[in-house]
């Protein structure tokens, strides 16, 4: 398999990185290219299995959209073809029709792949938990975020919560969704919490494998969706 992992020197917020470090250990002979943002994205000119993105402060995501913008057909392209994204925490704006940064008084346009608008108020942090569904595999997660999006994300959605909230506090649907691809406001080790959906994603890019320490990934796992559906846990 071929994972290319996309500007990983900063777009590594929250312990996202953590999600590469899993897929390294449960695919130890994978191909992993490391793309700076000073280089042409790898899936540019070669059909990667899939593509990782992590959490990034707002002055990168400004940067990334500058980068990524050209390469916009390709993504397409790329998503009708069935390679597996997965965006972590706020690189899932990046593809939304735009970012209002409410703080700094400035609006970006987005690649414009989901008809959903983010704000980004820097003065209000969201903190929440997030246990929903995922094509049938529950999932459990952790959100800290500035921004909420905005629109109609019912025909291509993450996961549904079943006791947090979605892309804002009017909807539970989290996260966006589009064939193989994954944005998510979860942020950080959401592969090592879910060894599940991780083995899920790897299946989708067309390989087979079992999950790292998956004994003990299991057990970390079936533990915390316990304490998660316990309603006397807050969310």
């Amino acid at each position: 398999m071929k994972i290319e992992v996309l500007f990983s020197e900063v777009c590594n917020l929250s312990g996202d990185y953590q999600n590469v470090e899993y897929l390294r250990q449960t695919l130890p002979d994978a191909q992993f290219i490391f793309t700076a943002l000073t280089q042409e994205p790898d899936f540019a000119v070669n059909r990667p299995d899939m593509v990782y993105m992590g959490t990034m402060t707002e002055a990168i995501q400004r940067r990334v959209i500058e980068k990524l913008m050209p390469y916009k057909a390709r993504i397409e392209a790329l998503i009708e073809d069935g390679v597996v994204f997965l965006m972590t925490g706020n690189a899932c704006e990046v593809f939304c029709t735009e970012i209002n940064y409410i703080t700094e008084e400035i609006t970006t346009q987005g690649l414009g792949l989901f008809g959903l608008s983010a704000k980004t108020d820097l003065f209000r942090r969201y903190n929440g938990k997030f246990l929903g569904d995922v094509d049938g595999i529950p999932v459990v997660g952790f959100r800290s975020q500035f921004s909420f999006l905005y629109g109609d994300n019912s025909e291509g959605f993450f996961g549904k919560n079943q006791r947090s909230i979605g892309i804002n506090p009017d909807t539970d649907l989290e996260g966006v969704r589009r064939k193989n691809f994954f944005g998510t406001n979860i942020q950080g080790p959401i592969l090592p919490l879910n060894p599940l959906f991780c083995e899920h994603l790897i299946r989708l890019a067309g390989g087979e494998a079992t999950a790292a320490h998956r004994e003990a990934a299991m057990a970390a796992y079936e533990q915390r969706l316990k304490e998660f559906r316990d309603p006397s846990v807050k969310f």
